[in-house]
């Protein structure tokens, strides 16, 4: 790859990972990648492993050009290190604070992009188990709720973690409402907002987006027929299609949603829409704005598959993100 003038590029840059949340695994992995790589292309690296109450004792005073968030979960992805970044005049790689926030949540998603008319999974939103009685008695949720699948989801995790699935044929009619009963508590376990969402079948596939444009697509067939978090992240467990083998007319409108997806959340740099290519057509499922980048992580096989290898991906993202912010006038500056 042709090395990118030096003043295009940023030369100090801290790796923020590990974090407390349920994905600390996941994004130590996605650190120590992305740490090794920004180092074998002439970096000046530092990597920290943190937590939210270490966020004061970091050596500001050696301020970086620039820090690469490697953090999942809550921390990470949901706007908050990314709100404390700011507040020290800070730049970093990856969406802000708002298009973080909202995209985490999957509710908040949902409601954008159905107003925006971009296909997605009917869903209930709860925000409590009251909410979900209150909307039981009063009729709401209609009669042949029980008799429906559903994925019943917390509305800020990630990695498919605390997701239940309801197969109501697969259930007796008389243990229906106490089995989706159990599974919602298990949900609201992990999260004060559930989602429950229309169960749709079909092949799930999902498309990064870096420099603006879609990356090839990648389709995941797990073994285990669900692609839960040992699927992800255990070695074998799934097989990935890449390109997927899709014909070219579905592979276009993908890519189309999930650019259209990227802007409508206001994502920058880069990230990746998951999609279930249903009987009606593809629907979202959710948007990732720090995509993992584990050996076994879907991104960097798109970006492989594109040209790129592993660190040519993440020095092009750094020099990119870089490029765009100081580009960029400055907050409170004069146009």
């Amino acid at each position: 790859m042709e090395t990118m003038s030096q003043d295009l590029r940023p030369k100090k840059i801290w790796v923020l990972y590990g974090g407390s949340s349920r994905e600390r695994d996941v994004s130590l992995k996605t650190g120590a990648g992305v740490a090794a790589a920004l180092e074998k292309r002439g970096f000046d690296v530092t990597a920290f492993d943190i937590r939210p109450e270490m966020l004061d004792t970091l050596p500001w005073s050696l301020r970086p050009d620039l820090v690469f968030i490697a953090l999942h979960g809550h921390f990470g992805e949901d706007g908050v290190i990314q709100g404390y970044l700011e507040s020290r005049g800070v730049a970093y790689v990856g969406s802000g604070v708002l298009s973080s926030a909202v995209s985490f949540h999957k509710g908040f998603t949902k409601t954008i992009l159905v107003n925006e008319r971009i296909p997605t999974p009917a869903y209930v939103e709860f925000t409590d188990e009251a909410h979900f009685f209150d909307q039981e008695r009063s009729g709401r949720l209609g009669e042949n709720f029980y008799q429906q699948s559903w994925f019943i989801k917390p509305a800020q995790e990630g990695s498919t973690i605390g997701i239940e699935r309801y197969r109501a044929e697969l259930i007796p009619e008389p243990k229906r409402r106490e089995t989706f009963l159990r599974m919602l508590q298990n949900a609201f376990s992990f999260c004060s907002d559930i989602v429950v969402e229309e169960w749709v079948d079909g092949p799930e596939v999902t498309v990064p987006i870096f420099e603006g444009r879609a990356l090839p697509i990648v389709e995941i067939r797990p073994k285990s027929k669900f692609y839960d978090y040992e699927s992800k992240y255990t070695a074998g467990a799934t097989e990935y299609l890449c390109p997927a083998p899709l014909a070219a007319e579905l592979a276009s409108e993908l890519a189309s949603l999930a650019v259209r997806t990227f802007h409508v959340l206001k994502c920058q740099d880069y990230g990746r829409i998951d999609f279930i290519v249903g009987p009606k057509g593809p629907v979202v499922l959710e948007m990732n704005t720090l995509p993992g980048m584990t050996p076994t992580s879907l991104l960097p096989k798109s970006a492989a598959v594109d040209g790129m290898s592993y660190e040519d991906f993440v020095e092009r993202l750094v020099c990119a993100s870089y490029r765009r912010q100081n580009a960029a006038p400055k907050k409170g500056a004069k146009p």
